[in-house]
């Protein structure tokens, strides 16, 4: 489980995101950029664009999303035999999210403890 708050001012919560993508990736379909120093071809940029269509369906067809009102957002996937869940609440700072309102639940209910 990846837990942050949105204002969570001495930790970007950004830096959480990153570290739930990082345990998606084997997941996901390759991404290929030519090396050309830089400049993308017609070509290139439309093969970008579909790579970059497989992935976002693929991560849909993987991640289960919820919103939760007045809480935050709940994103989930199981993949080799590992759950990953990342939790992003509203509140909870950087050294009370521990204690907000819901996420020990939310520890609780995503795995199945009693």
């Amino acid at each position: 489980m990846i837990a942050h708050a949105e204002n969570d001012w001495d930790v970007p919560y950004a830096h959480s995101e990153v570290l739930f993508g990082a345990f998606l990736e084997p997941y996901l379909p390759e991404m290929s950029v030519p090396q050309n120093g830089g400049t993308l071809s017609a070509e290139d940029w439309e093969q970008f664009k579909i790579q970059s269509e497989a992935r976002s369906v693929r991560r849909n067809d993987i991640v289960q999303r919820k919103e939760l009102r007045n809480f935050g957002t709940v994103e989930e996937f199981e993949a080799g035999g590992r759950k990953v869940v990342f939790v992003k609440t509203l509140a909870g700072g950087h050294d009370y999210l521990g204690v907000q309102e819901g996420v020990q639940d939310m520890i609780r209910t995503s795995f199945g403890l009693v």
